[in-house]
């Protein structure tokens, strides 16, 4: 499903692909768009998605939910501290995050903290459509399941809102990670058994305001992300920034009634790289404040991650051995997340 009209990397805008496809009963249709998306994810790596699905009132009271819990004091906001939990779940304050480099830059400076805090949760059975009550987590080998900390009275709302969030965007992935099945040439339902518990995690961003005229503060480091793909939820101020293969620097403006996709590095590794897990980072020089949501889909974390056969040849070996999707994502987390030891130990992986 190649287009040859230009190199892998070499773009100068993000395309936007319409999903109003994408649960066509026309297996023709959701052919065509798993073109246009193997198109996107071998030349750029990114690209806005339209009609797809999460309605755009939840969309807003979710950045409403986030303008509120940031304006709480620190003090207040330090009550749900990630730090008090071993799971990477709640606040990180102003350059706690630190940058995890990329193949090109694998050791960033540690100074370089994030100008941007943070709220994380993580997949929990009460966020999951698919799960009832009754269902309970997979053993958590690598601790990264649950244990969210959920803002009370103080966000009226929050924890209702974020949860109706996440359960639309767990099935916008599941959805999603079919046609990349079929842009894939594999069965439409290849991942299907192992997106059952996913590796799925959301966070809300707050970038203050470049606090001095021409100092430019970086508001997230170049990176990329670990997962298999990320969907992001961008205010109207821009500041996302994406790498292409001349090194100049794509602005990804907000677009109404759009998300924002980009491939990541679990799915770029499936696929030999012919995906591409593209370079991006923050800088917010609009002189206002940002707020972003992205939402981190990955794999269940038991899964094995094996370089696809059809994306290996004589000239093209596997890029890398496999590993287990929670070993991968618990490395990365320990590297990016201030006060956090190296993975749990695991036997037989």
């Amino acid at each position: 499903m190649a287009s040859h009209s230009s190199l892998p990397g070499e773009f100068d805008r993000i395309p936007i692909i319409d999903l109003s496809t994408l649960k066509s009963p026309l297996l023709k249709e959701r052919k065509q768009l798993a073109k246009e998306i193997f198109n996107a994810c071998t030349e750029v790596g990114f690209f806005y998605i339209k009609n797809h699905g999460i309605a755009e009132d939840l969309i807003a009271s979710l950045h409403e939910m986030a303008h509120r819990f940031f304006t709480l004091s620190d003090e207040h906001k330090l009550e749900y501290y990630i730090g008090k939990s071993k799971k990477y779940r709640g606040f990180m304050p102003l350059f706690s995050e630190q940058p995890t480099g990329t193949d090109t830059t694998p050791h960033p400076d540690p100074s370089l903290g994030a100008f941007s805090e943070s709220f994380d949760i993580g997949y929990e059975i009460a966020a999951d459509p698919q799960k009832s009550r009754n269902d309970v987590l997979p053993p958590d080998t690598y601790n990264l399941y649950g244990d969210n900390q959920w803002p009370g009275e103080d966000v009226p709302g929050f924890r209702e809102v974020y949860l109706r969030y996440f359960a639309e965007a767990l099935t916008l992935c599941r959805g999603l990670i079919r046609i990349f099945a079929l842009a894939l040439d594999l069965p439409e339902d290849f991942f299907d058994p192992m997106v059952t518990y996913p590796g799925a995690t959301s966070r809300m961003l707050h970038y203050p305001r470049q606090p001095v005229t021409n100092e430019v503060k970086i508001g997230l480091g170049e990176h990329t992300d670990y997962e298999c793909f990320t969907i992001l939820s961008q205010d109207q101020v821009p500041a996302l920034q994406v790498l292409n293969a001349r090194q100049e620097w794509i602005l990804a403006p907000p677009i109404p009634g759009t998300l924002v996709v980009n491939i990541s590095d679990c799915l770029s590794i499936w696929t030999n790289k012919r995906f591409i897990s593209t370079i991006h980072r923050v800088t917010n020089l609009a002189g206002q404040e940002r707020y972003t949501i992205p939402f981190f889909f990955g794999v269940n974390y038991d899964t094995t991650v094996s370089v696809l056969p059809n994306c290996i040849s004589e000239d093209r070996p596997a890029c890398k051995k496999s590993f287990k999707a929670g070993q991968w994502v618990r490395h990365q987390l320990t590297t990016a997340y201030v006060g956090y030891g190296p993975e749990p130990s695991v036997e037989n992986n």
